[in-house]
Parts: structure tokens; C-alpha cells; sequence
């Protein structure tokens, strides 16, 4: 008797290791097969500077690549966190969000969910620079503004 596994394609943890997969070999298309329309941007961003890194360059990143997933955390009933290590490290930053969206059918596919912030640090740490900045503004002096009396 033979038992086979099949992996769940469309996990957190699957989509994520295509995601990170497409994303090394440059196929941003595969990419964003897997992605939000949020994310697509970006990406196509990221085509544009890949255009100009040499084939023998590309293929040795492709042949060293790994990844790990560490962790995968409910974050809502919509969207999930997953936690990851690449060698060597692609993006800055080492997290992604998926979100359950609906295809055509009705079926649920989890898609990368990449936003600037995610970019510049996230949504907390955005929130707590902004929140900094507003507290370390300088007040000014009051001032009178009435004419003087004669």
C-alpha cells in the first residue's frame, strides 16, 4: 500500500514559497498570478530594475536560492501572516501578508498582499513615526494679537 501526500497549492505557506520562488527567477507574472492587484505595481517596478541584471547573474541567484518558512499566524479571519528566511535575502523585509480573496468561481485563493508601507516597515511602525513626529513638533509662542491700547 502506498500513501501519497499532496500539498495544499493553495496554503499560505505554498503561495508564499511561489511568490518568493517567481520572484527570484524574475517571473513576475507568476508573481502576480499569486498576488493582489496591490501588489502588481510593485512588482512591475521590480521588472523594470531586474531588466538590466545579466543572465549568468540571474541564474546563479535562482541556484542558490532557499527558503524556510519559520512561521504562519492568523492575523484575521481574512488574511495571514507568514514569516520567512531566504538565503540569500531578496526583500527588505521578511514577512508577508496574504489575503483570502474570492475568484471567479467562488473559491478562496490566498494572494500576496505587498503595500509601500510594507516596504518602509509596516503599518505599525508608519503609525508610530507619524505619531512622533506630531509629538515632537514645536509649539509656538502665543501671541497677543490685540492692538495695543493708546
Amino acid at each position: 500500500m502506498v500513501l501519497t501526500s499532496c500539498k495544499n497549492s493553495n496554503s499560505p505557506q505554498a503561495v508564499t514559497e511561489k511568490f518568493l520562488n517567481s520572484f527570484v527567477k524574475m517571473d513576475y507574472e507568476a508573481a502576480k498570478s499569486v498576488s493582489t492587484k496591490n501588489t502588481w505595481g510593485l512588482l512591475d517596478i521590480w521588472a523594470s530594475f531586474s531588466s538590466q541584471i545579466p543572465e549568468e547573474v540571474k541564474q546563479k541567484r535562482i541556484e542558490e536560492f532557499r527558503i524556510k518558512i519559520t512561521e504562519t499566524r492568523k492575523e484575521s479571519d481574512t488574511t495571514m501572516l507568514v514569516t520567512y528566511v531566504t538565503e540569500p535575502k531578496m526583500l527588505p523585509f521578511n514577512q508577508l501578508r496574504l489575503l483570502q480573496e474570492k475568484d471567479i468561481e467562488g473559491n478562496i485563493k490566498w494572494k500576496v498582499d505587498i503595500s509601500t508601507l510594507d516596504l518602509v516597515g509596516g503599518d505599525e511602525m508608519y503609525i508610530e513615526e507619524e505619531k512622533k513626529a506630531v509629538e515632537e513638533e514645536p509649539t509656538l509662542p502665543q501671541t497677543d494679537t490685540a492692538k495695543p491700547k493708546k
